[in-house]
């Protein structure tokens, strides 16, 4: 085995986003790149170019839309990443909504893998606070998968968020997710309203303790939605908000995040995809 490798993909929707992460990574790794193609459409040259490793799979259910989930959760993706790409000895997965502002935050998450079965971070900080947790959304997904009883079980547990997450090759994590999704599968088979999802099957396990988490900092999976970075033009980076100001290493836009624009004090406004704060950066303060 050799190294680390880190993975992500999409389908042709999200081209833009895996280009983004994909630039981010540019500079000064040290690690293998894989890239998961969901559909027949081959990716664009440049996302292909960028990586070290292609897989394509076509999907499972064409017809999935997103009120029933995701496709790379009910193909089991995530869980198959040694299968998928064989002769790691560590394996990082990051959404292709994720993108890097340091790299130390990759080294983090893969010393993080080398200590527990698995490395997440909770969606719990300090900066978060004015967002529920669990949110409806999460609580109506676990209900739909394993009914209310379930969900009223596990939902005080934070929610560990599957967007960035890392394992040895040997880990435990890998066969017990592929059971805990196909569970998920089963349960569902059948039922008018089914969701297919692979972070809250991976939340259950954690909480119930059938696998070790070792805890990410906030800083190394950074949920734009739920608390806006700080943009520091002195020093062309974004922050925590709030004391001490650390240097965020990951950024995750979830949700409306992905094309939301916030407002500047200077009356600008901005996302916070990787090229457009590159360019605010560049710009320098008002």
């Amino acid at each position: 085995m050799s190294g680390t490798i880190l993975v992500t993909g999409c389908d042709e929707r999200h081209d833009d986003l895996a280009a983004d992460l994909l630039e981010s990574l540019a500079d000064g790794r040290d690690f293998a790149v894989g890239f998961v193609r969901m559909g027949r459409a081959p990716p664009p040259e440049a996302v292909a170019a960028a990586c070290d490793h292609l897989v394509q799979l076509d999907r499972a259910d064409p017809a999935l839309t997103a009120e029933q989930g995701f496709q790379f959760a009910l193909m089991g993706v995530k869980a198959r990443l040694p299968d998928l790409f064989p002769g790691f000895d560590t394996y990082v997965w990051m959404d292709a909504d994720t993108w890097v502002q340091n790299p130390a935050g990759v080294r983090q998450i893969v010393r993080a893998a080398s200590m527990a079965d698995v490395a997440a971070a909770p969606e719990s900080d300090p900066n978060y606070y004015r967002v529920l947790s669990p949110n409806d959304y999460t609580r109506d997904v676990y209900a739909t998968i394993y009914g209310e009883a379930e969900a009223r079980r596990w939902e005080r547990f934070p929610m560990v968020n599957g967007g960035v997450v890392a394992a040895r090759a040997g880990s435990p994590l890998w066969a017990a997710w592929k059971g805990a999704l196909e569970e998920a599968r089963d349960l569902q088979a059948g039922r008018d309203r089914r969701f297919y999802s692979d972070q809250i099957p991976l939340h259950r396990l954690i909480a119930s303790g059938a696998i070790s988490l070792y805890p990410l900092r906030a800083v190394n999976n950074w949920i734009v939605l739920q608390a806006p970075p700080l943009i520091d033009f002195n020093s062309r980076r974004l922050r925590a908000p709030t004391l001490p100001w650390e240097e965020i290493n990951i950024l995750h836009l979830v949700g409306w995040s992905k094309t939301g624009e916030y407002p500047l004090p200077d009356g600008r406004a901005v996302s916070f995809r990787y090229r457009r704060i590159r360019a605010l950066l560049a710009e320098g303060p008002p």
